[in-house]
């Protein structure tokens, strides 16, 4: 199994209670979330799954949450809401998705905390299926007020407390968790070889069976590849469902020729089609090196940067097109999966930034000075290198990382650096205020 398949865990040490958090040092990380994914809609039929494949609309199995009460205590900025939980879901695990909010934040599901997320700029899930009852239920989100989480949020200064998009769903207990994929160009250089990971989790006590349909099918609807896979997994196991195919090197994804594929998957359980999912993915490789740069699908690319705001148009990235631009660098790491997807669609190239920019707090490295060389703040910046990570890398318009805004330098980047080549084994890690120093691959 290659390494790309890898399935690696971030582990950090944590209490196991979910009592409350310190508020003014980086020593509460969050819990109660869920493993982070790229983002995953299911629903009840094909024709919904091809017709939605990621938007959350209300269906049997997706229940987005609209309407929100705002009010206010002492410690944060409340959302209150509610939702329901069908009969029908009683079997299954109920999911709640959270896209982003303005601070860190904590969820309550009836009154009690079941979740924390110090990260507000990276999409959280939690597992509301014990906490949750059937009919209706009530969520509070609590922006926290005076978090620690804003010394690396200097980006963000005097935002006004928001929450995005957040949707209640419905997964089998034995699901299928994320897709994750790879490609290579073959000797010829004329064909590639992709390969497509389906991550199939269970949170059964006991050992549990499906069978995982899948579908390749191209931009023309042409279906590459299709078949199933059985397979069995122990308590709250996982493991990963590959296909392979070989497709043109001119079906390849760049800024040029956005071409995208899409895998249709069903799961079935015991005879019954429990799930239907689908993706856009497009397929493409990247390099980097100082010597030949930035190489898409082999060939040499230059960025040509178009500045933009979160929640870009797409009328304004088509402008930005028809003026020479390929690439989009956001004015803020706060970006949406709308964001990526649109510009996935549209053919711009990306370049993440995590969510880190610790400029108020200046460029000193000594005490007391920027956290970034602060070894206590370490866990902190990882944990939103790993989440930037497990969220953006499945998108084709993603062509590296950078690993912060203006946040000097020091030992807390050198570890998010390490650990982002950890997982990440072709895109290139920038940090261009390295001033020189190794946790920098290059500038472009």
């Amino acid at each position: 199994m290659k390494q790309f398949f890898s399935t690696i865990v971030l582990l950090f040490v944590m209490s196991a209670s979910l009592s409350a958090q310190p508020l003014t040092s980086p020593d509460g990380l969050s819990q109660g979330c869920e493993a982070k994914r790229m983002r995953v809609v299911p629903y009840a039929t094909k024709e919904l799954a091809q017709q939605y494949v990621s938007e959350a609309v209300e269906s049997q199995y997706v229940r987005p949450i609209a309407e929100w009460q705002r009010s206010e205590d002492a410690d944060a900025v409340v959302f209150t809401s509610s939702y329901v939980i069908p009969f029908s879901w009683l079997s299954r695990q109920a999911l709640i998705y959270v896209e982003w909010a303005t601070s860190a934040y904590e969820v309550l599901i009836n009154g009690k905390k079941i979740g924390y997320n110090t990260n507000g700029y990276a999409p959280a899930e939690f597992n509301i299926t014990k906490s949750s009852k059937e009919e209706h239920n009530t969520i509070s989100i609590r922006l926290l007020k005076d978090h620690w989480c804003e010394s690396l949020e200097s980006f963000d200064e005097g935002a006004e407390p928001a929450l995005g998009e957040v949707f209640v769903l419905s997964q089998p207990t034995i699901r299928v968790r994320n897709m994750v994929s790879d490609t290579e160009l073959d000797a010829t250089g004329e064909y590639a070889n992709v390969e497509v990971g389906l991550v199939v989790k269970t949170e059964s006590l006991n050992a549990k069976r499906a069978r995982i349909h899948y579908e390749l099918v191209a931009a023309d609807t042409t279906v590459v590849t299709y078949g199933h896979r059985d397979v069995e997994l122990q308590m709250r196991g996982q493991d990963t469902v590959k296909f392979m195919a070989r497709i043109p090197r001119s079906e390849l994804w760049s800024a040029d020729n956005p071409v995208r594929y899409r895998v249709n998957v069903m799961t079935q359980i015991e005879g019954r089609k429990v799930e239907y999912q689908s993706h856009w993915v497009g397929f493409r490789t990247v390099a980097y090196d100082k010597q030949t740069g930035l190489m898409i699908n082999g060939k040499p690319t230059t960025l040509k940067y178009y500045g933009a705001k979160t929640g870009v148009s797409k009328d304004e990235l088509l402008e930005a097109r028809d003026k020479g631009c390929n690439a989009v660098r956001f004015n803020s790491p706060a970006v949406t999966q709308r964001d990526y997807r649109l510009c996935e669609e549209l053919g711009m190239y990306v370049v993440a930034q995590l969510p880190i920019d610790t400029s108020r707090s200046g460029d000193s490295r000594l005490v007391d000075g920027n956290e970034s060389n602060n070894p206590e703040w370490t866990a902190a910046f990882i944990e939103r290198a790993d989440a930037t990570w497990r969220t953006t890398g499945g998108f084709a318009c993603v062509v590296g990382y950078s690993l912060a805004g203006d946040s000097a330098n020091g030992i807390c980047l050198y570890e998010s650096y390490l650990h982002l080549k950890s997982l990440e084994h072709k895109r290139p890690i920038i940090y261009p205020a390295a001033a020189g120093e190794w946790n920098n691959d290059g500038d472009f």
